[in-house]
């Protein structure tokens, strides 16, 4: 699927008002959100008031992802899009959504968190350098959670007073999961950790962790990085070797092999948010 098709789609879709307006009298009640993790948020806001598609499908990367036809279609009459703020596919192409449909806000619920920057860049251009993945913090997810209720009270005020006391309740879902993930990581030995593709940054930041990366700079690893890792895994002792679900496990394989460590698989894309992370730091505190 070409970007030039799409485009072309998607300039379809304006020029049709009578499928626009059928689409939205039949979709008035949608939501839109980037990745799974943010529709387990925006449930826990919204409840039953709205109906939240997800635009990224399960096991896709948000590297390379591009909407197809049925997705542009999903959009049409959604009064909201709640977006992570700098996947890679969201820089390409939420200027597109915005440009196609006017009426289609769109909020970006990372603003306000406290960015962290990187190397890593696919080929971004607003936003380059910066790490995506700002969901995997409960800190970062309770502003999320803030942006996400403000929207939905803009959007319908009859309603402010249940998104409110939601977002309460998430408020506290989330400092629940965050006394969890402490009171794993309380004793953990090692702080440091190997990682194919960087997407615990801000979990590693919360807590205090290192997260050391294979990757180099979205490519694959050359002999002499491996060689460097390997020899710093060693000096630090360190046994663990994250890969979210999506990438080859081949290069940390190797590493994993030579440094007696152990690899270990998790998705960032999870769908249940609070026992995702959870989840994780278990998997720190276990294998240690």
């Amino acid at each position: 699927m070409t970007h030039k098709f799409l485009l072309a789609f998607i300039c379809l879709l304006a020029l049709a008002p009578g499928c626009s307006r059928n689409a939205s009298n039949s979709r008035q009640s949608a939501i839109t959100v980037s990745i799974l993790p943010q529709k387990f948020l925006v449930e826990r806001i919204c409840r039953d008031k709205f109906q939240v598609n997800v635009l990224l499908p399960p096991g896709a990367n948000h590297e390379t992802f591009e909407p197809t036809p049925r997705d542009m279609a999903s959009l049409q009459g959604a009064k909201l899009y709640f977006s992570e703020g700098y996947l890679d596919f969201e820089l390409y192409w939420l200027p597109r959504f915005a440009d196609s449909q006017p009426g289609l806000k769109i909020i970006n619920t990372s603003e306000g968190v406290d960015l962290i920057y990187s190397n890593h860049d696919s080929g971004a251009k607003a936003g380059k350098g910066i790490d995506p993945h700002t969901w995997l913090s409960p800190g970062n997810a309770k502003l999320q959670a803030k942006h996400i209720a403000d929207a939905l009270i803009l959007a319908d005020s009859g309603n402010h007073q249940f998104y409110l006391e939601n977002l309460h309740n998430f408020e506290n879902l989330a400092d629940s999961v965050d006394r969890e993930i402490k009171k794993l990581l309380g004793n953990l030995k090692n702080k440091s950790f190997l990682i194919f593709h960087p997407a615990l940054a801000y979990f590693a930041k919360e807590y205090g962790l290192e997260q050391i990366c294979i990757e180099d700079e979205g490519k694959e690893p050359s002999a002499e990085r491996i060689k460097g890792i390997i020899d710093e895994a060693k000096a630090k002792q360190i046994k663990l070797i994250f890969v979210s679900k999506e990438f080859d496990t081949r290069n940390a394989e190797a590493i994993a092999a030579e440094i007696h460590g152990k690899i270990i698989v998790f998705d960032p894309m999870s769908d249940d948010w609070a026992a995702n992370l959870i989840h994780l730091a278990q998997l720190m505190a276990e294998n240690q």
